[in-house]
């Protein structure tokens, strides 16, 4: 197996009563951005481009 190079960094707010988690994931060069709202997954960007969640 191959060395895997990961960074995460999270930040979370509340904006109009809702907790806005955004998670940008760093790995192997890969950047995936994952954003919550109050625990549900809303939106994930895999290198600045939106995917469809399933």
């Amino acid at each position: 197996m191959g060395l895997v190079i990961q960074s995460v960094s999270t930040s979370t707010e509340v904006v109009n009563g809702r907790r806005i988690t955004t998670r940008k994931i760093i790995e192997n060069g890969q950047e995936r951005t994952e954003v919550e709202e109050d625990g549900q997954l809303k939106s994930i960007k895999i290198n600045g481009r939106e995917q469809l969640k399933c």
